[in-house]
């Protein structure tokens, strides 16, 4: 008895943990997988840059009828968030750990020389995927201390212009997903294994402090799974175009395990205790067989949708040495409702999210002095959270950003790119406790989180 209620409240916190952190809005969209697109906003679906990149920006971008046969592109964003969650019972400030996560990017396209032009390609790119850390000893270590998520795509692609104005383009993708969680688990909220008390009394009731941590629990997993990247490329005339790309929502099917290492409470029961154990006996002492038993390591496994994306742009050319693009992005985050996690011991954990869509909104230029690019943009983003479940696993909120970039060619066929990204996020009150469903549950928010981050890139592009 003892054994199966300490169990089912630790896999329950650990199950809840396991389906936030990857349902966490728009934070978890990575967009720059390309230093030349990420210095101007992320924006050209309607005019990609001029490399092999275009297998992420659009698919049928690719071809390129004037340049090399071949293309090449290899490069690197690092990303640095920061994160601070100020406590409305405390007053005091906590600083996530300041991660700096790369994103590596590398394509390759190839020109076809038939009647009709085409291309072929194979691209690979981190569409969703992020770090969130915070100290073991934040308050919110019970929810989460570490999430860590990486959706690596990898994607062959074809395309075509079918039409002298027309072209279209479509990638299959192969997506390997990873995850990995950790938290801690409070005593004091557990239910006390005695028939001697009343159902439903937890530690508290015999004198354990709130916050009094028990185990440190772990879920890790991966998959593959496989999606689409369709795409459209209209060149209407010299100073206009227009473009469309959709990615199609992939599911992860998640394999992995759980183990739970036991923390020390220091406490010592008193005699007369409810679980009938002698005074004097350490509550350790009490707990440590379940961690040899029901607490051994297990399986665990969920379904896990990233989300569609559909991105429609326009370029404008108003001068020969000028482009002027704006981009309008739409993510399907409303598909995180609710999330389902299995346990071998446990059965089936429920989280409820209630997740809304996203815009993104995005205007870039490009001007050519000589023949050095310089671009620069803007963008905005809205929140996918609603306000009950911003949790310190990634605190989300709306987000405008400013881009720089320029590029300098290198040799006769080559060029290297550089771009640099702010984010400012809006402050968003949120939570560092579980709290039941519902928009009135957001009146228990405990604090305050801020954050912003910055992106530096770089990349080499090369035909051949």
């Amino acid at each position: 008895m003892r054994r199966t209620a300490v169990l089912s409240a630790a896999v329950a916190s650990l199950a809840l943990t396991f389906t936030v952190r990857v349902a966490a809005g728009q934070g978890f969209t990575v967009y720059e997988h390309e230093s030349c697109t990420m210095g101007r906003a992320g924006t050209g679906v309607a005019s990609p840059c001029n490399s092999a990149s275009a297998i992420f920006i659009n698919p049928a971008g690719i071809i390129n009828t004037a340049g090399p046969k071949w293309n090449a592109s290899l490069g690197l964003t690092m990303i640095a968030p920061r994160f601070t969650f100020q406590s409305d019972f405390s007053g005091a400030s906590t600083d996530a750990v300041a991660n700096n996560i790369p994103v590596p990017n590398a394509y390759i396209t190839r020109q076809l020389g038939t009647s009709i032009p085409m291309a072929i390609g194979i691209g690979m790119f981190a569409p969703y995927g992020l770090r969130s850390e915070w100290p073991s000893t934040f308050e919110g270590r019970f929810l989460a201390y570490l999430a860590d998520l990486k959706g690596l795509y990898i994607q062959p692609t074809i395309a075509a212009q079918i039409r002298p104005w027309l072209q279209v383009g479509v990638g299959f993708d192969w997506v390997y997903s990873t995850v990995d969680l950790k938290q801690h688990v409070d005593l004091s909220s557990q239910i006390l294994p005695s028939a001697s008390v009343p159902p439903g009394t937890t530690f508290a009731a015999i004198g354990v402090p709130a916050g009094t941590d028990f185990a440190d629990a772990e879920a890790t997993g991966s998959s593959w799974s496989g999606g689409m990247h369709i795409g459209v490329l209209i060149k209407a005339n010299s100073w206009l175009s227009i473009g469309a790309r959709y990615l199609t929502r992939t599911t992860a099917d998640i394999e992995g395990a759980a183990k739970f290492t036991q923390l020390s409470t220091g406490i010592v029961l008193p005699a007369g205790n409810p679980l009938g154990v002698p005074g004097g006996t350490p509550l350790d002492s009490v707990l440590a067989p379940n961690f040899k038993t029901a607490l051994a390591p297990q399986h665990a496994s969920t379904n896990i949708p990233f989300p569609p994306q559909l991105i429609v742009g326009v370029t404008i050319r108003p001068m020969t040495n000028l482009q002027v693009l704006f981009d309008v992005q739409k993510t399907w985050w409303s598909q995180f409702s609710v999330l389902a996690l299995t346990f071998a011991n446990a059965g089936v954990r429920t989280q409820y999210e209630d997740y809304k869509n996203t815009m993104g909104y995005r205007v870039g230029a490009q001007y050519e002095v000589g023949t050095i690019s310089v671009r620069g943009g803007w963008l905005h983003h809205s929140g996918a959270a609603p306000a009950q479940t911003v949790t310190p696993l990634l605190p989300e909120a709306e987000r405008n950003e400013m881009t720089l970039g320029v590029g300098i060619p290198v040799g006769r066929r080559g060029h290297v790119d550089v771009a640099y990204q702010h984010i400012w996020q809006a402050d968003r009150r949120g939570r560092t406790i579980d709290v039941p469903r519902g928009p009135a549950s957001a009146s228990l928010n405990n604090g305050l989180y801020t954050a912003n981050a910055t992106l530096f890139a770089a990349s080499l592009s090369w035909g051949f």
